[in-house]
């Protein structure tokens, strides 16, 4: 069958798009608890055909209706995210060896070894930042061998964007560029800085660093109304009828470590609940994006109630003064999440691998002192979708002010709020306007002043 034949029907590209996606998405999961019984399975198996170059050429050359223009077009870009994807299946299956090798030494009451992931866990369940320093030192041990590994992994990436006529992998999943995404980035970390100094010494004093800031932004000392354990039906509480009957599917919930798990959970939650919006009707490929804009947005709307006033007191049920600390205490750990999403643009560009220097400076700002140098190139690294999920960060303040101008401050109980997130959940997808990640990086660094303030 020639390649543009094998593109005539684009309904049968998008079903299978579908079953790639779904396998690679029950791979990865798999892969992150057991890496060697991931080792022989191939999650593509029967569906190469849309992980394949010369169907992204026959879809470039495909002439398609005007009502399937935008199904072919959407098609080309999952079949580009797809080749990516199956190329970096060897770098997947080798990083997850790495984090699961026991190759860290934890220096506690009961030494002993412990793998990247090990470590990287005990940081937030640490019950004291002493505790938490030795296992961050832990994850140091581990960091040398993975970031050789992660040097690889961008070298490939950078050579599958070449062979696909793009200038960097990360135009795969968005339309937008790798020196955008830096400025805005960079723009975030400059309007936050003397916010954040402030912030990080009013909570820490002159005891800052790594393993003390990540310790205090898991926000322990905002525990006051959450519930014992984190479950679905907890999240559907939040929102009252507004989610009620949303095919909503959401991962595993984690174990709550602090209040910083529950502004977690409701980010999860609106992400799952953006793509269940979508009717059931609209192909694949135009439900969803390989780098879920979207759906990000969503999810930092509604992980933004975790530090919100209205939360605490109409969920929560707290007095207005416990509300008030709750939410200002959430919005100091959201600071230090944004800041760390601009981070991890700025260290983890497979175009440029960070240097030492610039990896010196940049963990200086985002904890007050260094991290260890041997966590270069391994941590913070971006992940695959990292520029759609700054993108929607940055987005994410703007839609959350009208969802509270149409619908008032209990917008997320309203159900012509959710009313209204049902009907804009339609195919169409967004182009993102480059110019304006400045200035939107501007706005939020000002609303987390006020927040703050």
């Amino acid at each position: 069958m020639a390649d543009g034949d094998a593109v005539d029907d684009l309904f049968g590209v998008d079903r299978d798009v579908a079953r790639a996606f779904n396998a690679l998405a029950r791979w990865r999961a798999r892969l992150a608890t057991d890496p060697e019984g991931c080792a022989d399975d191939d999650p593509l198996f029967g569906l190469r055909r849309v992980a394949a170059k010369s169907t992204a050429d026959a879809l470039a050359q495909h002439r398609a209706s005007v009502a399937d223009e935008a199904l072919r077009d959407a098609l080309r870009q999952w079949v580009q995210a797809l080749i990516l994807a199956r190329i970096e299946l060897v770098d997947d299956l080798a990083n997850a060896r790495g984090a699961a090798e026991k190759s860290g030494r934890f220096e506690g009451e009961s030494p002993k070894r412990v793998s990247w992931r090990e470590a990287w866990r005990g940081v937030p369940f640490s019950k004291t930042p002493a505790e938490a320093r030795l296992w961050l030192s832990a994850a140091a041990d581990a960091a040398p061998p993975l970031a050789s590994l992660r040097r690889i992994r961008a070298a490939r990436r950078m050579e599958v964007a070449r062979r696909l006529s793009l200038g960097h992998p990360w135009e795969l999943l968005l339309p937008a560029t790798a020196s955008s995404l830096h400025d805005a980035a960079g723009r975030l970390l400059d309007e936050t800085e003397d916010l954040w100094r402030a912030e990080q010494k009013a909570l820490l004093g002159d005891a800052w660093d790594g393993a003390a800031t990540i310790h205090g932004a898991v926000a322990r000392d905002a525990s006051e109304g959450w519930p014992g354990r984190l479950s679905a039906g907890w999240l559907e509480a939040v929102f009252g009828p507004g989610a009620s009957g949303l095919p909503i599917r959401l991962d595993p919930l984690p174990q709550p470590v602090g209040a910083s798990s529950f502004a977690r959970a409701l980010y999860s939650f609106g992400y799952a609940a953006r793509i269940a919006m979508v009717p059931a009707s609209v192909p694949f490929a135009l439900s969803r994006e390989p780098a879920p804009l979207s759906a990000h947005r969503l999810g930092f709307v509604f992980g933004s109630l975790a530090a919100d006033t209205q939360l605490h007191l109409r969920v929560l049920r707290l007095g207005r003064r416990a509300a008030a600390a709750q939410a200002r205490t959430l919005a100091r750990t959201a600071l230090f999440e944004a800041r760390l999403h601009a981070v991890r643009i700025l260290l983890g560009d497979d175009a440029a691998p960070a240097p030492a220097d610039l990896f010196m400076e940049l963990t200086a700002r985002l904890f007050g002192l260094p991290l260890d140098a041997r966590f270069c190139g391994a941590w913070p690294v971006a992940r695959h979708d990292e520029p759609a999920r700054l993108v929607a960060l940055l987005q994410a303040r703007g839609a959350r002010e009208q969802l509270r101008e149409r619908f008032d401050v209990d917008w997320f109980r309203n159900p012509r709020g959710w009313t209204h997130l049902r009907d804009s959940a339609g195919a169409a997808r967004e182009p993102v306007d480059e110019r304006s990640l400045p200035a939107t990086a501007v706005a939020l660094a000002r609303a987390f002043e006020e927040a703050l303030g």
